[in-house]
């Protein structure tokens, strides 16, 4: 039995020790580029929901993800729409690596329109993929080109709407 325990424990000991992903950043206004308060951020790790926080005065946020898990980082504050992006964070790692590896990722948000579907929104804008390993993180530009056109799309939709409403409220 104390052989299994110690085995058990020396395959868990690498993972315990493993270089993580740290995600950090500023969660924006779309136009202005000015931060956002009190966003709600919302860490899902393989489907299930982690961490919950909010952005400061400044907008920022920070968060530290496990490896071997695929996470959905989900920015939502009221009256925007809401966006998010996917890490992936699978992959072999060595033992005793105890860094912490950064990278920021600004997050745009832009106001939401009566009557205007932007439900392409739930989709994620980015799809990452995270070696711990290597410490490297590859975004999806595959991924980014399909979604890119839509996305563009829409938001000078958006923006065409919002430019009526305000003409509109101040003739």
């Amino acid at each position: 039995m104390r052989v299994l325990l110690t085995a058990a424990l020396l395959l868990v000991a690498p993972i315990l020790n493993a270089a993580q992903l740290r995600v950090h950043g500023v969660v924006t206004d779309a136009s202005s580029r000015e931060p956002l308060k009190e966003v709600l951020v919302r860490v899902y790790k393989d489907g299930v929901k982690q961490q919950i926080s909010y952005t400061g005065v400044g907008g920022h946020y920070n968060v530290v993800l496990d490896n071997n898990a695929q996470y959905v980082i989900r920015f939502t504050l009221n009256g925007r729409v809401t966006k998010c992006f996917g890490v992936d964070t699978h992959g072999p790692e060595w033992a005793g690596d105890h860094t912490m590896k950064d990278v920021e990722v600004e997050m745009t948000l832009f106001p939401r329109v009566e009557g205007l579907d932007l439900s392409f929104f739930d989709m994620p804008m980015g799809l990452a993929r995270f070696s711990p390993m290597t410490g490297f993180l590859d975004w999806n530009s595959e991924y980014e080109d399909r979604i890119r056109p839509e996305a563009t799309r829409l938001v000078a939709e958006v923006m065409a709407c919002r430019e009526v409403l305000t003409a509109q409220l101040h003739p």
